[in-house]
């Protein structure tokens, strides 16, 4: 059972739809989002999927909201609010990423192990409470010792030779090159529709 904070459903145009709450569905939405060869339409299309989709008796995906312009938008806006843990889109461009769900797997998961003593992957967790729980990593953590390096600023740093040793470390840590600038580009045009102004809640 969940804790009553985290939601179990969502009500779009006036029909309830049951969410894949566990993380494991949060995190394949986001691996969709980055998915650079689906168009916007299909990206859209798959995120609402993923999220609101039940499987049916015959491993068949049913309940899922229409396609029509205004169910998907709605129903965009929700996957966008409950993707932030509910919070509102910021407006502002984000910051340098320092975390990346996929690429830093085996770190969260060390750290949710050492801090939580949880094995991620042997338990079902609501995907905002495991946003929240990383967001508590302490700074002992292997995830924030890596997030720690990713935001040194070389600049302010005189010496050469700790400089080249600083270096280093972030290149071994660093985060890998996913897209290029026009796919990146198409990436936060889609997120910016994906995730709205945060208003509609229904």
């Amino acid at each position: 059972m969940y804790d009553e904070d985290y939601p179990e459903e969502a009500e779009i145009l006036g029909k309830i739809f049951k969410i894949n709450t566990d993380y494991r569905y949060g995190l394949a939405a986001f691996n969709t989002i980055e998915d650079e060869e689906l168009n916007d339409s299909t990206r859209a299309i798959a995120v609402v999927t993923i999220l609101f989709g039940q499987e049916g008796k015959n491993g068949e995906i049913i309940n899922v909201p229409d396609e029509s312009p205004e169910m998907l938008e709605k129903a965009l806006n929700i996957a966008g609010r409950f993707l932030c843990c509910g919070k509102e889109p910021k407006d502002s461009k984000p910051s340098k990423k320092d975390m990346d769900f996929n690429y830093d797997k085996k770190y969260i998961n060390s750290s949710f192990l050492s801090d939580y003593q949880i094995d991620i992957e042997q338990v079902k967790m609501h995907w905002w409470k495991y946003c929240n729980l990383i967001a508590g990593f302490t700074d002992n953590c292997v995830l924030s010792k890596i997030r720690d390096i990713r935001n040194i600023d070389l600049n302010d740093y005189k010496d050469t030779k700790q400089k080249a040793k600083l270096k280093e470390a972030i290149d071994n840590v660093a985060l890998p090159i996913k897209y290029t600038v026009e796919e990146q580009e198409e990436i936060d045009e889609f997120e910016a529709l994906f995730l709205g102004d945060g208003k509609d809640e229904k």
